[in-house]
Formats: C-alpha cells, structure tokens, sequence
C-alpha cells in the first residue's frame, strides 16, 4: 500500500507537472497573439508608401493616427521642447464647441489691396514683424523642434504619428496658434479648410523673403489653417517645377492630411485680400492677370504661378509630369491632364485675381527644348509618368519660424521606351 506521505509526494509532483504545462502554453499562446498582432501592424505600415503612390490612402492613414504606446508616450512627453508658453486649447472639446465656424465670404477687410513691398528684407525682419514680442521664444523653440523633425527623417518610412506628436503644441501669436515649420491655425474660430503653400524652389531666398512677408499676413486674414513648405531642388541640373510638386505633395503629407494644396511660385504676391486661398473651388487657377502681362492673361488655357487642387484630384490624374526638365510646358501639361480626367479649373475674376510678379534676380532656367514634344503626346504619358514612377532620395528636413524647408537631390527618371515612343529623352 502507498502511505500517505508518498501519496501526497507524488499528487505535488503531478500538480507541478501541470502547472508548469499550463504556464508554458499561456506563453506561447500570449507570443503568438503578440506576433499576429506586430505582423497586422507592420503590414499596415510598410503598405503606406505604396497605397501613398497608388492614391489608396483612406484606411492606411488611420496607423499614423493611432496613440504610440505609453512608454513611448513617456519618454517623448519628457524630452520634447515646448515653447515658453503654449496651449492645448484644440484639444480641449468644450473650446472647440465654443468657437464659430470661421467666415469664409464677407470677411472684413478683404475688400481692400495688400501694400505691396518689393524692397529686399532678410529673414529675421520679417519673423519680427509677424512674431513681434514673441519672436525670440517662437525661434528658440522652432530650433529645438526642428533637430526632433531631423532625427524622425533618418528613418526611410514616413512617420506621421510623430511628427504630429512633436508638432502637436502651440504657441499664441496675436490671433493664431502657431506651430514650428509655418504652421498656423486661427485662435477665435474654427477654420473651414487646412491648406498646405508648396513652393518649388531654388536660389531664390531674395524672392522667398518677400514672398512671406505679404502671403503669411494675407492668409491669416483669410482665417485659414494653413502650412508653408519650401521644396528645395539640391542640385545644379536643370530646374523641374513639376517634379518638385510631386516631391511637395508626397512630402507635406507626412505633416498632415490636408483639404487642398496650392503651388505657388514664389515670385507671384496676390494684390486683393478678397482672392480667397480656401479648398471650395478646385481645381484653381488663382491668377486673371500679372503686372507682366498688363494684368491680362496670355492665353485662356493657362495653368501656372499659383494653382490649387485637392488631395482626390492630384491622385485622380496621376500627379505631375516629372519629364520637364527646364523652363516651360509643365503648366500646359497639368492642366490637360486635369481636363482628361473631367475636371473643371475655376478663375477668379477681374481685379480679385490680380498679381504682381517680384523682378527676377538671377538668369532663368533654360528652356525645354522637348516640351513641344511632350505636351503634344502628354497621354502616352499620363498614367505612367507621375505619381506612381517617381523616387528620390531621402530629403533633408528643417523647420524655420515661417516654413518647412524640405531640400531634395532630384533625379532624371528612366525613360519608358516601351510607353513613351514619340519623345526623345531628354538629356
């Protein structure tokens, strides 16, 4: 017979046995719930850039909105700058509910002209002037902010959640809140449209100057939510405006999800308030006419200097051109690919759509010998040259008080035989 210490010897044993069994399945059940779970998210993740070029962007947005984990929360919480005062007042919902929608007709004031200023400023004058008292804490906190952006563009894939996180405090600047790279949302109502400025650019910081000293004043009086993006061509190859848009659009986005984007060269400042910079009305050509031209236009299909599209329309036809290397026919090509896929482009009218153009202060770039070519065959090109074939490298990354500077080394793309027969290739 067994006694009863063996008994109770071997009924532990047995327990033990289980026990232990139970605890090893739990955890491996527990790992592979983890796994399934980090593979759906990564997933999720690595498909972004590729819906991104696709235009399939609803769903895929949501993994840059989610909430990073709370010890990420935590540390970034703790090492994140923040300006000498700043508010979380967007964040709050009974702010929000107390605030009126911002008026988009009758605005007042904006029946009246800018002053045009074209005298050279430098930089720090125009900050002081729109900062006033503020502009020494807005500087300093911009700088600390803008070595957090640098150090999230080492990473190849966009990182939307936190650039949000690190652009996400605001600083009151007269009526508006402003966020460091140019960003600004109205302090006294909730602003009807979220509008990314895309400047394509390069050698041109003479014209930049001005250029925000009267564009930044003129949409705030439109109580617009709005932010400055600079896109820097680095390299000496011939200028390609619509590259650069593209580069503007993919790269703005990481910022944000915007109601519309509006390129804008950055030698052309509006005359009237009342030319609206709102998403109502896209496709838009913003100009009816240029001091250069005697405030005419030269001819109606005319689709350059400032134009205006939602995020849908960009995608719907594929982008801009990338293969106008040099000055000319890009604009032409936009706007045929605008009507090929059924889009109306609106105009202001008269006096509202009024520009004067800054004198030039450099040689132009040289002309596209091609682009007579291309803009006769602009549909053997239309759903191959674009959106879904452009690449670059990594761009550099760098927040100023009044806008993001993001710099890219663009480069010639190859040429598709197969599709593209009636052009030679520029070289």
């Amino acid at each position: 017979m067994v006694s009863t210490s063996s008994f109770k010897r071997i009924s532990s044993s047995i327990l033990a046995y289980w026990s232990a069994c139970f605890l090893i399945v739990f955890v491996l059940l527990t790992i592979l719930g983890l796994s399934s779970n980090l593979e759906a998210h990564c997933g999720r993740y690595n498909n972004f850039k590729k819906n991104l070029a696709r235009g399939t962007l609803t769903e895929d947005r949501e993994i840059y909105t989610e909430r990073v984990n709370e010890d990420t929360r935590l540390y970034m919480e703790k090492n994140k700058p923040k300006p000498a005062t700043y508010s979380s007042k967007m964040n709050s919902a009974s702010a929000a509910q107390s605030l009126n929608i911002c008026p988009e007709i009758d605005i007042p004031g904006n029946n009246r002209n800018l002053t045009i200023i074209f005298d050279e400023i430098d930089f720090a004058q125009v900050e002081a002037a729109i900062f006033k008292e503020a502009v020494l804490h807005a500087r300093n906190w911009t700088q600390e902010v803008s070595h957090s952006v640098r150090a999230i563009y080492q990473d190849h894939e966009p990182k939307r959640h936190l650039l949000q996180y690190y652009l996400a405090d605001e600083l009151n600047v007269g009526n508006y809140w402003y966020r460091p790279g140019g960003r600004w949302t109205p302090a006294d109502c909730i602003p009807r449209w979220k509008v990314a400025i895309v400047i394509p650019f390069r050698d041109r910081l003479v014209h930049l100057s001005i250029f925000l000293r009267h564009l930044v004043p003129f949409l705030m009086s439109q109580y617009l939510e709005f932010g400055i993006f600079v896109i820097e061509q680095a390299n000496d190859l011939s200028f390609n405006r619509a590259m650069l848009m593209n580069v503007g659009y993919l790269e703005s986005s990481n910022f944000s999800q915007w109601d519309c984007l509006i390129f804008h060269d950055v030698d052309h400042i509006p005359l009237s308030y009342s030319n609206y910079y709102g998403c109502g009305s896209m496709p838009r050509h913003f100009i009816s006419g240029e001091d250069v031209w005697d405030y005419g236009i030269r001819y109606e299909q005319l689709f350059g200097g400032v134009t205006g599209f939602t995020e849908n329309q960009i995608v719907s036809f594929n982008g801009f051109p990338n293969a106008y290397w040099g000055w000319g026919g890009e604009d032409d090509d936009i706007y045929k690919r605008t009507t090929a896929v059924g889009l109306a482009r609106t105009r202001p009218a008269g006096q509202m759509g009024y520009y004067n153009v800054i004198s030039h202060h450099h040689k132009s770039a040289p002309e596209n010998e091609n682009r007579f070519c291309l803009l006769d065959n602009y549909e053997e090109r239309l759903h191959t040259d674009g959106l879904n074939n452009i690449k670059y490298e990594r761009p550099s990354v760098s927040l100023s008080l009044l806008y993001t500077n993001i710099s890219v080394d663009i480069r010639r793309l190859p040429w598709n035989r197969e599709r593209w027969r009636h052009c030679e290739e520029n070289k």
